[in-house]
């Protein structure tokens, strides 16, 4: 079963007239607002494969770069055990220091994040100025 949003369903229904010949293919592509190109690899594709064409092949598959879960639940412990009391860049430095882990910044953020372990920066109040009168004279300041 394939499961589709409505614009890919949309995508899918002009690919359908068009092969149909009840669309042209300059039409589909100002309906779809795509390339005349675009529209003409649909249709390979749709000729090819059918409605499959529309769906990623990459869709249900894990990122290549993705970082195993063993790795994010030990990181998480040791924030949670020995490095409580760290910024993220220093537990980035300790961890690859110490532990000889390396991870980029933004994951260690999210996986923080995951355990609540990263707070919210505190806002400072804006000082409150107070507007100087204007002088009778114009060109006194004092």
């Amino acid at each position: 079963m394939i499961i589709m949003d409505s614009k890919a369903q949309l995508i899918v229904d002009v690919i359908a007239k068009v092969t149909e010949r009840k669309m042209t293919i300059v039409n589909a592509a100002k309906l779809l607002n795509k390339s005349r190109r675009t529209i003409e690899r649909y249709l390979q594709n749709y000729q090819k494969v059918g409605i499959q064409f529309i769906i990623h092949k990459n869709t249900g598959k894990a990122p290549v770069n993705k970082a195993p879960d063993s790795l994010k639940r030990q990181v998480q412990t040791l924030i949670k055990e020995k490095y409580f009391d760290v910024n993220l860049l220093h537990l980035a430095e300790l961890l690859e220091v110490n532990e000889n882990i390396v991870i980029k910044r933004e994951t260690l953020r999210s996986w923080a994040h995951d355990i609540h372990h990263v707070k919210r920066a505190k806002r400072r109040r804006t000082k409150v100025r107070k507007r100087r009168e204007r002088m009778e004279s114009s060109g006194l300041l004092l």
